[in-house]
């Protein structure tokens, strides 16, 4: 059985053993992150288990705070990831609610801690996480003030960047509260209004949603919707989000209309196909298909699984020599290749040419080499590749390092015949 104390003192050796010269470096802070990690998995399960609920909200803020103030190179991503873990343990503290760590208590800690000392993604967490728990009535009060008291500090404050996003930021966490304190919907409508935000409308939703007001909700996302399309490919999917809503409604015309809308700028995704194509007899679905195909561009990446899914080869290979990729041709080479023989190996003919002709490197000449042996794979192969590897020798004869890799893949080719 480890301790608070223990774990505590945990803590300081982990970070001691990585921060050298007051920094910690990236390989190192990949294993601090992940000993940390590993330390408040552990210590939530186990003092949890012993109702230590305070011993844990201290012992996870004290990790917080000590990797808010390390300096490190965390390009990878660790505080994300050790601040998703921190997260789960306030969770289940929040939820256990013990008398020792009240919501009121741990309320009071975010709050103080909200003073711009830590960095800027940690201080982020801190305010979702309080922006989405803590509805008693008083803390929601208390929220509600110290949101609007934020706003009017950062006002006062030079105008800069951070200020503006702290202003915004607020602005939005207000709309929540002013939900979770049941204010009439035209006051929210009415605040929304005045916020400066790209996520307003999408947070408007969730509160309509709340309340009930699905019309609303549908106007919301129709017009989300739109602008996503102009773009031509989804960030939000906002068409899923209208699908949820009219399935809840039970309106499968608009569903329908929807899948298909999503369909459009979620290109190869399995599940929204086979979903549509439910709706469909075999004989309606193939003149469908045929139109959804004809929308594709024709060198769309992601078009080739449901090439697949309809066994549609012929547009899988005019795809290729609209725009070649190898991962393709390999993925799919066992349906093309018996196929489309000819055209398959004209595409690795082209593609070991252009690949030669920018080809710079050790690295880049081995990947010329591969090709020439794949190319052998077909009929005519051997020859084919003979051939381009002579024609290599000549055009890259200055290239040394090229014309070894050149060497070594004819000596193989020899031997083979």
């Amino acid at each position: 059985m480890t301790t608070f104390k223990e774990y505590r003192n945990e803590i300081n050796k982990i970070f001691a053993r990585y921060i050298h010269h007051g920094f910690v470096d990236y390989y190192s802070c990949r294993r601090l992150g992940g000993e940390m990690i590993n330390l408040v998995v552990e210590a939530t399960k186990e003092l949890s288990f012993r109702g230590e609920y305070k011993e844990l909200f201290d012992l996870v803020n004290k990790g917080f705070l000590k990797w808010s103030k390390t300096d490190k190179d965390d390009s990878d991503g660790e505080t994300q990831d050790f601040t998703y873990f921190v997260n789960k343990a306030w969770d289940v503290i929040y939820e256990a609610n013990n008398s020792n760590i009240s919501h009121k208590k741990m309320y009071e800690w975010f709050e103080k801690h909200l003073d711009g000392s830590l960095i800027d993604y940690m201080e982020d967490s801190i305010y979702e996480y309080i922006t989405h728990h803590f509805t008693e009535l008083d803390l929601l009060k208390r929220k509600f003030s110290f949101f609007n008291n934020k706003i009017v500090e950062a006002r006062k404050d030079k105008k800069d960047y951070y200020h503006e996003f702290l202003i915004t930021r607020c602005q939005e966490n207000l709309l929540f509260v002013m939900a979770d304190m049941k204010k009439p919907i035209t006051e929210i409508r009415k605040y929304a209004l005045s916020i400066k935000s790209s996520s307003v409308k999408e947070i408007m939703a969730k509160i309509e949603y709340l309340y009930g007001n699905m019309d609303e909700v549908i106007t919301i996302y129709e017009d989300l919707a739109a602008k996503e399309e102009n773009r031509g490919y989804p960030l939000e999917n906002w068409h899923l989000k209208l699908m949820e809503v009219y399935k809840e409604l039970g309106d499968s015309d608009k569903y329908k209309k929807e899948l298909r809308a999503a369909l459009k700028i979620n290109v190869g995704d399995k599940e929204l196909w086979e979903d549509y194509k439910r709706y469909y007899s075999k004989e309606e679905w193939s003149r469908e298909c045929e139109e959804i195909f004809s929308e594709i561009d024709p060198g769309d990446y992601n078009a080739y699984s449901w090439y697949e899914i309809e066994k549609s080869y012929d547009l899988m290979m005019a795809a290729l020599e609209n725009t070649f990729f190898s991962d393709k041709l390999k993925a799919y080479e066992g349906k093309l290749k018996p196929l489309y023989p000819e055209r398959c190996i004209t595409l690795l003919i082209k593609d070991t040419e252009k690949m030669a002709s920018q080809a710079n490197n050790r690295k880049a000449y081995k990947r010329v080499a591969k090709n020439l042996s794949w190319l052998k794979k077909y009929p005519e192969g051997d020859k084919k590749a003979e051939e381009l590897a002579d024609k290599f020798r000549f055009i890259y004869k200055q290239k040394s390092a090229f014309m070894e890799e050149i060497s070594k893949f004819k000596s193989l080719l020899d031997k083979s015949n």
